[in-house]
């Protein structure tokens, strides 16, 4: 169960990172809103699921 919420979390920020509407919300904002409540453990599980960093999946999806 653990995994699953986990992964469930991470891909709902990543959503978000990419939202328009969110782009005023900070990378920590949105990680403690989907329940992450360390912006260093979010930034590695992130950068672990996703493959970069969750700045750098931002920048990615605004190019």
């Amino acid at each position: 169960m653990g995994d699953w919420l986990r992964e469930r979390r991470l891909v709902r920020c990543a959503e978000a990172l990419v939202d328009p509407r969110q782009a005023g919300r900070s990378v920590s904002e949105i990680a403690f809103a989907w329940g992450f409540n360390d912006a260093s453990h979010f930034s590695r599980a992130f950068k672990q699921r996703f493959g970069m960093s969750p700045r750098d999946y931002r920048a990615r999806a605004r190019e």
